[in-house]
């Protein structure tokens, strides 16, 4: 008996589909040194705010805080220099409910050593107040990653050189007016070096920090805890892989119900390193952990996650292939932990692309970005957009005018489906600027296979059925044995809005799953 699956309305051909930029800006200091893009957020109105470094008139580096209109307009600019007149980094960006804008990272303090630096701005660009920690050593101190609660209030958390001479996770809790409310640190059981990457909040105001932590066998575990609003500790979890060796988590996030959802590259002995994604109960219990080995049982090195509006979890990082280096490799599991799809991504150069931010739309869809070896063997940004049930829509590469390294940082995705990237473009004149770009939504123009009437079934032994969408469109027409590789069958124009396919190949292979797309 042929077991028949149709997949329902997809837009755009992978492979043969990009989708049109709606606007590209740069941003570069004018004395050609090096400026570089690391994070991106968005407000509900769709403007657009940038973060990352810039080379200052002293020749250090700034914090450089752009926002944007939705169609592209530069609105303001920001710059910070640390008191310390030497490098300041900014490494991620928070916009709250009120819009305000706030980004972290690290800047030379009058010591000599890097600080928490953490700057809040108005919409509208006003510099509200600015924050800085020096931990207890007296050394340096560097904040990744920052996240923002329903209150305004946000959070900030890195790692810190404690007393004893090792770095400690420590992460502060703000108000919205800039007022220090606590500050925690946490030394792994090792004594040693412990090295906190990613942050979030959930309803309740409850912050979870994640990262890295020397354990007592004297090599790095995930370490993942969960403070209370008040910053009281609620519960300290650490997974130690099945090689007992170095486990790195790098990404968090939270769902509507306080679940916990981790990321990161675990060895795994035999396998060598994998992802290792794990979900924790609000209270702290661990639900399920899944691994993913990519065919080669090379490096698989999970960097971000997000979570779709179903709650299902989309892992997203670089993966040792069986050729020449790695491929992005996208993992989506469900709430429970069922896989549900696997997509690679093998650039043109056949060398190495790196994912490294993931992030999703209110449909479901599924947005990657990264960079990836071109045919002229120099990086592009690269981003990919998936449908809901791992169907690649789209992918975009952008080579700057400088034609050699380009290296998207950050996505994100506003209420109407617009996708935004960020990173690092090297210029004509050789140096690197900002490279912010917008693509369009993914249009929702259905492709219906109808599964009713005299034109669905089985006809001479071959199996059959008619398509409508837009008149004038073409419609291609794929099938599968395994819903994991997907051969294209035919492309047919539907000049009336109809049209009929009838499968060659249906009297041979018993276990057939179809799907049409719009081509371009």
């Amino acid at each position: 008996m042929i077991r028949i699956v149709f997949y329902l309305a997809l837009l755009t051909l992978a492979g043969a589909a990009t989708a049109q930029n709606s606007w590209t800006n740069f941003y570069g200091d004018p004395s050609l040194s090096p400026d570089q893009g690391w994070a991106i957020a968005l407000d509900t109105n769709g403007t657009v705010f940038v973060t990352g470094w810039s080379t200052g008139s002293s020749s250090s580096r700034d914090y450089a805080t752009i926002a944007y209109s939705n169609t592209g307009l530069p609105l303001w600019t920001n710059r910070y220099d640390g008191p310390g007149d030497g490098d300041d980094e900014a490494t991620d960006i928070a916009v709250d409910r009120a819009g305000n804008v706030t980004v972290t990272g690290f800047s030379i303090g009058p010591a000599g050593y890097y600080d928490y630096a953490t700057v809040r701005y108005s919409n509208a660009g006003t510099p509200l107040w600015t924050n800085v920690y020096d931990g207890p050593g007296g050394g340096h101190d560097l904040a990744y990653a920052i996240a923002a609660d329903t209150n305004s209030n946000v959070f900030v958390t890195g790692y810190s050189l404690g007393a004893a001479g090792n770095y400690d996770y420590a992460t502060i809790k703000y108000s919205a007016a800039g007022a220090t409310l606590w500050v925690n640190r946490y030394d792994g059981p090792g004594n040693g070096h412990d090295y906190a990457r990613g942050i979030a909040a959930d309803r309740g105001g409850n912050v979870i920090v994640t990262g890295y932590s020397l354990g007592s066998g004297g090599t790095f575990d995930y370490a993942t805890i969960k403070y209370s609003a008040a910053g009281v500790p609620l519960w300290t979890n650490r997974y130690d892989g099945p090689a007992a060796a170095t486990d790195e988590a790098w990404a968090v996030a939270v769902d509507g119900s306080g679940n916990v959802f981790v990321t990161g590259v675990s060895d795994g002995g035999v396998t060598s390193y994998d992802y290792a994604t794990i979900k924790y109960s609000s209270a702290g219990v661990p639900l399920w952990t899944n691994r993913y080995d990519g065919p080669a049982s090379g490096l698989d090195f999970a960097k971000s996650l997000a979570l779709d509006p179903s709650g299902n979890i989309i892992v997203t990082g670089w993966s040792t292939n069986n050729g020449n280096g790695y491929d992005f490799a996208t993992v989506k599991y469900s709430n429970a932990g069922l896989p549900l799809w696997t997509n690679r991504y093998d650039g043109p150069g056949g060398s190495d692309d790196y994912a490294t931010k993931v992030t999703t739309d209110r449909r479901g869809n599924v947005f990657v970005t990264g960079y990836s070896i071109s045919s002229n063997l120099d990086y592009d940004y690269a981003t990919i957009a998936y449908t809901s049930a791992g169907t690649p829509l789209w992918t975009n590469r952008f080579d700057g005018s400088g034609n050699y390294y380009d290296a998207a940082e950050a996505i994100a995705v506003d209420a109407a489906g617009n996708v935004f990237v960020t990173g690092y473009s090297t210029s004509s004149a050789g140096d690197y600027d900002f490279a912010t770009i917008k693509y369009p939504a993914v249009a929702t123009t259905p492709v219906t296979i109808l599964t009713t009437g005299a034109g669905f079934g089985l006809s001479n032994g071959l199996f059959g059925f008619l398509i409508s969408g837009p008149a004038g469109s073409n419609v291609v027409i794929q099938a599968s044995t395994n819903l994991q590789t997907w051969s294209s069958l035919k492309t047919n124009a539907l000049d009336s809005g109809t049209a009929y396919f009838s499968d060659s190949q249906s009297a041979t292979n018993r276990r057939r799953f179809y799907r049409a797309l719009l081509s371009p």
